[in-house]
């Protein structure tokens, strides 16, 4: 084994764990960013105690805690507890509300459904029997967009703190959005865990599906709202990462692009749609996330070579692609419509007692 190859699960993990703080700026409007200091100490808090959390479950399976892709699981863990934590942060200043959701999100969701993606041989699955997801878009993104939803519908009435919902500037989003797109590519290479052939594809995929996705977005974006703005372009950047995650790795580079128009487009009208009737941005979660990473994955089923419906004639991938997607947003739903009338309780308590 190389040098190369030896580090590129570190690599991975640091580049994973470079795109939360990205990420933090690019949804800053749903943090308190008038404490700057205690939001980022909260982000951190939450990410350590996920990462900890999966480190502490995992060794409990000797072959995930001694595989090359537990460090950058790790990572992932910290960053699917950060994103499923906005919602909550979303609707009050306090730390535990959100501590507690993602902590047990963390346990309840994210662990096992990494563990049956990443390891199947861990519980006794075969390793060709699962869905394609060489990134975690089930664990991560499929999972949040979920949360978040179920959060958005049942807590619907529960509205937002008194705060301004401040977005980043259009240079700082333009510099935030730069990184993340860098460090979401890195990490995605680094999963591969092999400078190969493949290494080579998911590169190219992560850097022609976001450019597809931010063209999609701003296209929705001049038909529905006659403008283009750099928060749309961002927003279908992101769109295109995560629509790609899954199967950047089996694409070619026109498939990467053709699924990341459809992913962006739909989370796009959806979001703008959502949006437009509540007057709460927070639907960008559930376009973003699910929706964009759902597409992936599903689409992915039908295009992806050697293994794909349009490759093969048989739908053998494209059930399991599909299967996976309703029973993981099913499961992690679930989990959060039973957590939430607890959160539900500590945030409206937390409210009354903010000043």
């Amino acid at each position: 084994m190389s040098l190369v190859d030896t580090l590129m699960p570190l690599v991975s993990a640091l580049a994973i764990l470079a795109v939360i703080p990205a990420l933090a700026v690019l949804y800053r409007e749903f943090v308190d960013a008038t404490r700057p200091v205690a939001s980022g100490l909260e982000t951190l808090l939450i990410c350590a105690v996920a990462a900890g959390i999966w480190l502490g479950l995992s060794a409990l399976f000797p072959t995930v805690a001694g595989s090359r892709l537990q460090l950058p699981t790790t990572s992932l863990a910290a960053l699917a507890a950060f994103l499923c934590s906005l919602p909550v942060r979303d609707a009050t200043r306090r730390v535990l509300p959100a501590l507690i959701f993602s902590s047990v999100w963390v346990i309840v969701v994210f662990t096992p459904i990494a563990i049956v993606d990443f390891f199947p041989t861990a519980v006794g699955l075969s390793p060709t029997a699962g869905p394609l997801d060489v990134g975690g878009a089930l664990p991560v993104h499929v999972a949040v967009g979920s949360a978040a939803l179920v959060v958005l519908l049942y807590g619907r009435n529960l509205g937002s703190v008194s705060r301004a919902h401040h977005r980043p500037r259009s240079w700082t989003l333009v510099l935030v959005t730069l990184i993340l797109w860098a460090g979401w590519a890195i990490g995605l290479v680094g999963l591969e865990l092999a400078a190969d052939d493949a290494a080579a594809r998911i590169l190219i995929n992560a850097i022609v599906g976001p450019l597809v996705g931010a063209a999609g977005w701003l296209v929705v974006e001049r038909i529905r709202q006659r403008a283009t703005t750099v928060h749309g372009a961002a927003a279908g950047l992101l769109c295109g990462l995560v629509a790609i995650t899954a199967g950047s790795a089996y694409l070619t580079p026109l498939w990467a692009g053709i699924i990341s128009a459809f992913a962006a487009i739909g989370a796009a009208q959806f979001t703008i749609t959502q949006t437009e009737v509540t007057r709460r941005n927070a639907w960008i979660f559930v376009g973003a996330h699910l929706i964009a990473g759902g597409l992936g994955l599903i689409l992915l089923g039908m295009f992806a070579s050697d293994f794909g419906f349009i490759f093969v004639g048989q739908l053998t991938t494209l059930v399991v692609e599909i299967v996976s997607v309703l029973v993981v947003a099913a499961w992690a739903g679930g989990v959060s419509l039973a957590l939430w009338p607890l959160i539900d309780r500590l945030t409206r308590r937390a409210r009354l007692a903010e000043p």
